[in-house]
């Protein structure tokens, strides 16, 4: 290979100036002709590659290249040292070239053309200057730098940021063209005091690692928690030269932590115990509430089962349902009362086991959450001792909340209304009271709402049980915490019984103390009569008389009899429950009629009746007896010699009515008054009066109601309507 002679191989191309200041640059600097062989190389190459820069002189560059290099490598880049074509790459490239002593050493270079007496020459400074497996290390580093999960910035000892990896960015948001230059400070978030930081740069100006976290913010404003280390960086001489720092983002973690403590916390400040058993049953986690029915400390159950601390009769039933959720892999639900040695308690629970599965899915043991329902328990049997109070009473028992629907209803309140569901609370008062008695009824609930307890007497009629009379009260039903009125509730008792007892033998002790004073006293003075008439000779006083004495006594006792039989009649009825029971009234008439024509042979008593089934009411079982009472009222107080009575039944839709009617002198006004009202107790005193009075009360027993007036031409209508009765 031949050379021009012109080329100076012994100096740098250049003036004065510049060659000596190529010959003072610490980096390798060396020139090539157009074929690439080296026309100089300063003094730097010595120390750099090992070889006399004058040895170098008119070798060849690529005959540097390392015999290691890859034949596709090594041809690529000797074609590129060996022609000025491609030596000039404006970007650089990168030059491995073997040192004296076998070393391979990497530089990088960037070439310039510039003329030396009138030649192209291309001068290049080599850099870096490291062995191959420096070099190599020192790439994976910064690759794997560059490639780190954990946000890294480097500032210089000033604490200026020189270089950002890509998880600084991602994490922060700055980019390395708005981050270097500046300091750590664009992070801060004011949250962290001023003696941190003087801790932190006092820590590691001394040479120490720094590991703490601080709260930073992103450059969005975000807020983010982070665990940052920083370190020093040394130079030759030993001295601070750079810090490193590596933040790892623990927001997701704190944020985890903080929940995980939050349901720590909470289930520790639960009153039921929770807990957590492995696939063998032994804890591996419980609560307080676990160690305070057990009476052992939680290290103390580690490892420990059931078994441990509780009775063996429900450890051994508790296993086998935790057994069986472990088989099928299904929630059970179970309650169990367990008690406990060592704290000398016992308790029942609700509980329900589930299974739970580790990270991978795996069936790892059970967890149960174990509710304590002592006290609920003991509630429900108070509570159901009240209800089988209420449900047993004889009292109507109903209550209502603040807006008139019903919290709950007895048996018997239900039964009276004709509710078949035992469950009332769909309804409301509306729905239940009718619409005349409503008003009456919401105005004595909305006092009582108001805290005033309300008692009253009242009459209602019932389609089957007749007109009642009830003592009603109303009692607020105040709220748990007592803190206001919820509701009323109301006792409604049935004492017609009573007071219709009380009134009617009132009257029949009236009645009879009336009869008995007054005939008593009339057979009395027929009997002095008598006695005085047969012991006296002078007197006029014959058989005859005696005889018409006599007899006035003994009718004046049949009277008695009849009164007292009546008087007997009443007080049936009284001892009797006045149920009503489904009666054919048309039937119940033909066959009375029948029997008192037979024994009143000289009256016409005609029935006029439908047939069998068509007219049924609801009635008591006295009905029969009363209807027997008009029709021989009607005979035995008619004043001709051959009484007339007429019977008629008619049924309608809804009712059934019985009409008696005479043709004689008519009731009294007394008498009137007694059939339809059952008043007039003070004029009361005779037989017949007391025998209307009979037939006053089965019809009020009966729901029913009589009313009086006159016939036509002469005579006494009586009209009995009963509720016809429906399957």
């Amino acid at each position: 290979m031949s050379h021009e002679p012109s080329v100076d191989r012994s100096s740098p191309p250049g003036d004065d100036f510049f060659a000596s200041f190529v010959a003072g640059c610490s980096d390798p600097v060396v020139s090539l002709d157009a074929d690439g062989v080296v026309v100089y190389a300063n003094p730097a190459v010595e120390p750099a590659l090992g070889y006399d820069p004058a040895a170098l002189r008119d070798r060849r560059l690529a005959e540097l290249i390392p015999a290691e290099r890859s034949a596709e490598r090594a041809h690529a880049l000797s074609r590129r040292l060996s022609g000025a074509a491609e030596l000039c790459d404006p970007d650089g490239f990168a030059c491995p070239l073997r040192h004296a002593d076998g070393r391979t050493v990497s530089f990088s270079v960037r070439f310039h053309e510039h003329r030396s007496s009138d030649e192209s020459v291309y001068t290049g400074v080599f850099r870096g200057g490291v062995e191959e497996a420096a070099a190599r290390d020192l790439r994976t580093f910064r690759n794997a730098v560059e490639h780190a999960g954990h946000a890294i910035y480097i500032t210089d000892a000033d604490g200026t940021i020189e270089y950002v990896n890509p998880a600084f960015t991602d994490s922060t948001g700055y980019e390395p063209a708005d981050a270097i230059g500046e300091t750590p400070a664009i992070l801060n978030a004011g949250e962290m005091p001023d003696e941190y930081f003087a801790a932190l740069w006092e820590t590691i100006e001394s040479g120490d690692v720094w590991k703490e976290e601080l709260v930073d913010r992103r450059r969005d404003g975000e807020l983010y928690h982070a665990h940052q280390t920083i370190a020093p960086v040394f130079d030759e001489e030993g001295d601070v030269s750079r810090f490193v720092a590596i933040q790892t983002d623990v927001t997701e973690k704190r944020e985890a932590t903080r929940r995980l403590k939050q349901y720590r916390d909470a289930v520790e400040a639960l009153a039921d115990p929770i807990l957590v058993q492995n696939r063998d049953g032994e804890f591996e986690l419980c609560n307080e509430a676990v160690t305070e029915f057990a009476g052992v400390p939680a290290e103390e159950l580690y490892g420990t089962d059931e078994f441990a601390f509780m009775d063996p009769e429900t450890a051994a039933e508790i296993a086998a349902h935790r057994r069986e959720v472990m088989r099928t892999e299904e929630p059970a639900e179970y309650e169990v009362t367990p008690t406990f040695e060592r704290s000398d308690r016992a308790a029942s629970f609700d509980t329900r086991r589930y299974p739970y599965y580790d990270a991978d899915g795996e069936l790892a043991g059970t967890l149960a959450i174990c509710r304590n329902v002592t006290e609920m328990k003991r509630r429900e049997a108070e509570l159901e001792r009240y209800e089988r109070a209420v449900n047993g009473a004889t009292d109507l028992i109903a209550a209502v909340d603040r807006d008139g629907r019903f919290l709950f209803a007895n048996p018997q309140y239900r039964a009276y209304h004709g509710i078949e569901a035992e469950d009332v609370r769909d309804l409301s008062l509306a729905d239940v009271v009718d619409d005349e008695r409503y008003p009456e009824v919401d105005r004595h609930v909305a006092r009582a709402l108001r805290g005033r307890p309300v008692e009253y007497r009242t009459k209602r009629t019932h389609p089957v049980r007749g007109t009642r009379t009830f003592d009603v009260r109303y009692y607020p039903l105040e709220e748990p915490d007592g803190d206001g009125v919820d509701g009323v509730v109301g006792v409604l008792r049935d004492v017609t019984d009573s007071e219709n007892r009380a009134r009617q033998l009132s009257v029949v002790d009236r009645v009879l103390q009336h009869n008995l004073r007054n005939a008593l006293t009339v057979i009395r003075g027929r009997a002095k009569q008598i006695a005085e008439g047969s012991s006296d000779d002078d007197s006029d006083f014959d058989r005859d008389d005696a005889a018409r004495l006599a007899a006035y006594v003994v009718s004046r006792a049949d009277d008695l009899l009849t009164t007292s039989e009546k008087a007997h009649h009443v007080t049936e009825i009284l001892s009797d429950a006045p149920e009503v029971e489904r009666i054919d009234v048309g039937r119940s008439i033909d066959e009375t009629a029948s029997l008192l024509a037979a024994e009143f042979p000289n009256a016409r008593i005609a029935a006029s009746t439908p047939g069998e089934g068509e007219a049924v009411a609801s009635a008591t079982a006295w009905l029969d007896r009363a209807l027997a009472e008009l029709i021989r009222n009607a005979v035995v107080h008619h004043d001709r010699d051959r009484p007339a009575v007429d019977v008629d039944v008619e049924a309608t839709a809804d009712a059934v009515r019985v009409r008696i009617a005479d043709d004689g002198p008519g009731l009294s006004d007394m008498n009137r008054d007694v059939l339809e009202t059952g008043r007039a107790v003070d004029a009361l005193y005779h037989g017949s009066g007391l025998g209307l009075w009979l037939v006053y009360w089965v019809v009020e027993q009966s729901g029913g109601s009589a009313t009086v007036e006159a016939a036509d031409p002469r005579g006494t209508a009586v009209t009995v309507t009963l509720a016809r009765s429906t399957e």
